[in-house]
């Protein structure tokens, strides 16, 4: 399911992801949350992360400055000829006190959107 986006961006340019985060609901649990980035046909995951039972804030960092909490890299670098990024989700949605829960219910009632910053940079060229 596609929480945000797709977001566009210019091809000709290059990124980082100095922030990501999501704020959802903290009774929605059993389900992965990840950025993607798409260049031409191809997409590729930057970050994600696994909503389990023990959340203790509504907003999620996949990415904060400094660290990529997937790859526990400092930098997070969108691919050469990126087009664009997008937030996705999957698992089996399940909201505490009530059971499964469609996407559709979920992005509408309990999704609260993301923040996403980029870092734009130029390539050294020698």
């Amino acid at each position: 399911m596609i929480l945000d986006g797709p977001f566009e961006l210019d091809p000709s340019r290059r990124y980082s992801v100095d922030l990501m985060s999501f704020r959802v609901d903290m009774c929605i649990r059993r389900i992965s949350v990840g950025l993607f980035a798409y260049f031409g046909p191809y997409v590729v995951q930057i970050s994600a992360l696994f909503l389990g039972y023990n959340r203790k804030e509504e907003e999620v960092s996949l990415i904060k400055p400094g660290v990529n909490f997937l790859t526990m890299e400092s930098i997070s670098m969108l691919p050469p000829q990126c087009d664009g990024v997008v937030l996705v989700a999957w698992g089996e949605p399940w909201r505490a006190g009530e059971g499964s829960v469609t996407w559709e219910e979920l992005k509408e009632s309990d999704y609260h959107g993301m923040k996403l910053v980029l870092n734009q940079y130029e390539e050294l060229t020698e």
